[in-house]
């Protein structure tokens, strides 16, 4: 039940992550008349709303086999009911079906346009911040239980404009490098969108890195307010791995833009760009790893 519960958080993460980042490169982004050319561009929205849906079922079912202590009475009507009426995970769980339901339709019945854009960016946005109340984002009472809230709030759309926002400029870079190989003209051309797009997500992504790091602090207080718990508790560890896969992050972040971009904006051979291409990739494999660690990070309770 476990397994499933955190293998269905870890695609439902990173397929939510990927539903946000795709409008937002789009719309704050990707120059007027950019367009991301190739099957992974294609493919990847409706691959990712599809995953997010089936992901949110797994997880519902895995909640479900918890609640009724096994598999075999997960599905019950009785066992349905409790979970979708009487839990806050199950209430929260259709108003998080229904947007992803909307998320496919408008993704299918919608012709690529800026308003199409900001449609999905506000559901996807919608499905992200409302993750803070499937795990622990709605700890603490009171005040502290509302600044915990809005911190949970910022640092799940933070982490879904970095890692999300992060593929695509990875489909950028890649796609550089593939029309590198074209004429003089449609060479430049292609090399001074990209020079739009690093500038332009460099700005994003330094207030994104900024409030990430702002309001994971805020979190890690609240739940963990004495410092020996971060040794001495399940979670605490879980957590430690986790700041340290963000650190190791923001350092290739760093070293992709202060030394792997500036060759890019200066001459744009094609080494250089295949090496940032390369240190993308990196730091996108490090994100999915931290995603995949906060599957595993909401189903440990913080007090042991």
């Amino acid at each position: 039940m476990d397994e499933l519960i955190v293998a269905a958080r870890a695609v439902h993460f990173t397929a939510i992550a990927l539903l946000f980042g795709a409008p937002l490169f789009r719309l704050a982004v990707a120059p007027r008349r950019f367009a991301l050319g190739g099957r992974a561009a294609r493919w990847t929205e409706p691959l990712a709303a599809v995953a997010a849906l089936f992901s949110g079922l797994g997880w519902f079912a895995g909640v479900a086999a918890a609640m009724a202590g096994s598999w075999s009475d997960a599905l019950t009507p009785d066992i349905l009911a409790a979970v979708t009426q009487d839990t806050r995970f199950g209430r929260l769980w259709v108003v998080r079906l229904a947007l992803m339901v909307a998320i496919l339709a408008i993704q299918a019945a919608a012709k690529p346009s800026r308003g199409r854009d900001v449609a999905l960016l506000g559901l996807t946005a919608a499905t992200a911040a409302s993750l803070v109340g499937v795990g622990h984002g709605m700890a603490g009472s009171g005040r502290l239980a509302a600044i915990h809230m809005v911190a949970d709030m910022v640092h799940l759309l933070c982490a879904a404009t970095w890692v999300g926002g992060l593929f695509f400029l990875g489909l950028a870079v890649h796609q550089t490098v593939k029309r590198h190989a074209g004429t003089e003209a449609d060479s430049s051309a292609e090399l001074d969108a990209l020079r739009r797009v690093l500038r332009r997500f460099s700005h994003i992504g330094y207030g994104a890195v900024a409030l990430l790091i702002g309001s994971g602090c805020i979190n890690a207080l609240i739940l963990v307010p004495q410092p020996d718990r971060l040794i001495g508790t399940d979670y605490g560890r879980v957590l430690l791995v986790k700041i340290a896969l963000a650190l190791l992050m923001v350092a290739v972040a760093v070293v992709n833009r202060v030394l792997l971009t500036p060759p890019v904006m200066r001459s744009g051979s094609p080494a250089s760009v295949r090496t940032l291409e390369r240190s993308v990739v990196v730091e996108q494999g490090i994100g999915f790893l931290v995603l995949a660690v906060v599957a595993v990070l909401g189903t440990i309770h913080p007090v042991p």
